[in-house]
Order: C-alpha cells, then sequence, then structure tokens
C-alpha cells in the first residue's frame, strides 16, 4: 500500500519535540544522513537520529547520501532506525553492506541517483527491501523533479515485480504524485511539501489520501 516518509531535515530542527509530537500517526519518518562530501550539505548523524528514535514511536529510515555507508550503519542500527538505504554509487560491494544491516536485524536498501541505470542493482535484488530512486539532483537542494526517473520506475517494477518497494525521493508534490504512482512507485519521500506547510499533518494526511486513491485506481486488481 503507498506511504509516504516525510523527510525531517525539511522541518524546524529547533523544535523537534513539538514536530515529532504532532508527527505522531505518521506511518515513517525519514532521516536524510548527509556528509557534506558525497553531497555538498551536511545534515545530522546517528547522534541525533538515536534522540529522535528514543522520543517517537514512528519508524524511522535513513538515507545514507554518504561516502562511506558502511561505517553509519552500526549507530544507526543501534539507534533504532528500521530501514538504512545507500547509494549504489559509493558501495564497491553492495552485498557487504546489504547483509550487514540485514545482520543487525534491520531492512536494507539501495538507492540510485539519476544518471545511474537500473541495471546496476540486479544483482542484487534478492537482497534489497527497498529500491530508492532520487528524482532531483542529490547535490542541490529545491532542484524540480526530473520526470526522467519515470521510465526508471517503470523498468525496475517490469524487472522485478511488485514484492519490491519503490519510493522516490525529491520534489515530489500533488502536481506529479501520480505520475510516480502510475510508473509503479509504492512511495514517495516528501519533505518541504509536507514539514513546511501551514499544517504539516493535514499535508501528510492529504498526500496519503491522494497517493492511495491514484494506486486504487492503476492497481486495484493487483492490491
Amino acid at each position: 500500500m503507498f506511504t509516504i516518509s516525510p523527510s525531517i531535515y525539511s522541518a524546524d530542527l529547533l523544535d523537534l519535540k513539538s514536530v515529532l509530537d504532532r508527527a505522531k500517526g505518521f506511518e515513517h519518518i525519514h532521516l536524510d544522513i548527509d556528509d557534506g562530501n558525497f553531497v555538498r550539505g551536511i545534515s545530522f548523524g546517528s547522534g541525533l537520529a538515536k534522540q529522535i528514535a528514543s522520543y517517537t514511536d514512528v519508524p524511522l529510515d535513513a538515507h545514507l547520501e554518504v561516502l562511506n555507508p558502511l561505517d553509519h550503519v552500526d549507530e544507526l542500527a543501534e539507534a533504532g532506525v528500521e530501514m538504512i538505504s545507500a547509494h549504489i554509487e559509493v558501495l564497491p560491494y553492495p552485498s557487504l553492506f546489504l547483509s550487514k544491516v540485514h545482520r543487525l536485524g534491520k531492512k536494507a536498501g539501495l538507492a540510485l541517483n539519476l544518471k545511474t541505470p537500473v541495471k546496476f542493482i540486479e544483482p542484487y535484488i534478492d537482497q534489497i527491501d527497498l529500491l530508492l530512486f532520487v528524482s532531483v539532483e542529490a547535490d542541490e537542494d529545491g532542484l524540480p523533479f526530473r520526470r526522467a526517473v519515470l521510465k526508471k520506475i517503470e523498468e525496475a517494477r517490469k524487472l522485478f515485480g511488485r514484492d519490491l518497494r519503490i519510493w522516490v525521493d525529491g520534489g515530489v508534490n500533488e502536481s506529479n504524485l501520480e505520475d510516480i504512482i502510475k510508473a509503479g512507485a509504492d512511495g514517495a519521500v516528501i519533505g518541504r511539501a509536507v514539514f513546511q506547510a501551514e499544517d504539516f499533518k493535514k499535508a501528510y494526511d492529504r498526500f496519503l489520501k491522494l497517493g492511495r486513491g491514484y494506486e486504487n485506481k492503476y492497481f486495484s486488481k493487483e492490491l
């Protein structure tokens, strides 16, 4: 069933307890772990992830936009993050990363930037719980959604069927939500469009309702 994982990095981090209180009932909260090397921005690390996990019951998923993902797995797993994804572009041995995450009892994902072909993840499909398509250039905030990702979603669905979770991260809003679901995505990471809305709980509920309506429209016979 279609789900949304709002990126806490787009929330008011100076009022984080209040944000988490109002996010009760969310299905996921997304943690962008950026190291200033793989991408230029620096977000936060396992310390804040641990504090968030200890304060909220909402399941956390982490997107490692870092040069050395394996360095972060133990601390994030210990912190209570339930799903950890890393970029295949920086993993010389993706199976090593995926195996480690699973060994720690967590779900594992691979993320792909716009230019990375879907075929790169084929050797690891039996190990991944999530395929995360970045739908903007990962090194800049506020860039528009790139529609080229829709073909990649369609390709992945044809190759791997509907058992694999496919999420889209970057520039997702009401104008393109239907398109990504029609292409085959069953989840979306949404940041500013949720957490910077006047009432982010209402924005979250609206996106979730819209998304599930589109999913029912296109895939009701399969669900």
